[in-house]
């Protein structure tokens, strides 16, 4: 009898981790998202645009009007040309062809993409941290545990301009895969830290009660 109650009990708990891996998991992602786009300054780019050749802000312009108008597959042609420099059009050109292919369910392409930006020499360093933490993110999931793992260890060193969005993945996929110590761990730490932005330092906060119930 004892046997019978023991499983129920993990069952209980395999239920409890994929509960908060719906809950908090793709939320955590998509916060994320929000934190790199404020973190890597992005609203830098209005005065660096005026310094490009106006032929590529059209060309760009017309590609988001396609894009918004649900014109995936000609907005990514004329991404296509832009993305081939490392300038400032071409850089946003590749985040948002990958940003389309995520959309689609191409997740392997659109990671490809981030890893060439973040092997690349954008004209804000701050951008090879955004692709890094995005293509690691959308690997989460569904992606290899090892890979994502390194993916993100890169991302948590000292001073990292994404270190605690980067901690909060790492405990995410402690999550998947079921390590209960380790997540625990993870959150606990992004709770402890006096840095943690307060919007992972709560979403750490309120996991940790759920795992103790």
């Amino acid at each position: 009898m004892a046997d019978i109650f023991q499983e129920v009990e993990e069952d209980l708990k395999r239920e409890r981790v994929e509960v908060l891996w719906k809950k908090y998991g793709k939320w955590a992602i998509g916060a994320a998202v929000l934190v790199v786009a404020a973190t890597a300054g992005f609203q830098g780019w209005e005065s660096y645009k005026s310094t490009v050749q106006a032929e590529k802000s059209a060309t760009f312009a017309s590609a988001l009007e396609l894009t918004q108008a649900g014109k995936a597959d000609e907005a990514t042609a004329k991404l296509a040309s832009l993305a081939q420099d490392d300038d400032g059009y071409g850089t946003l050109a590749r985040f948002e062809r990958a940003r389309l292919l995520a959309e689609s369910g191409e997740t392997a392409a659109a990671v490809e993409i981030w890893d060439e930006v973040a092997a690349s020499n954008p004209p804000l360093t701050a951008l090879k941290d955004v692709a890094a933490l995005l293509a690691a993110m959308h690997l989460v999931e569904n992606g290899d545990i090892t890979d994502v793992k390194q993916r993100l260890a890169g991302l948590t060193v000292a001073n990292g301009a994404f270190r605690y969005s980067a901690i909060e993945l790492q405990a995410m996929v402690a999550l998947r895969e079921g390590d209960i110590a380790a997540a625990k761990t993870l959150f606990q730490q992004l709770v402890d830290e006096t840095d943690t932005p307060n919007g992972i330092k709560g979403r750490s906060s309120q996991i940790l009660e759920s795992l103790a119930e």
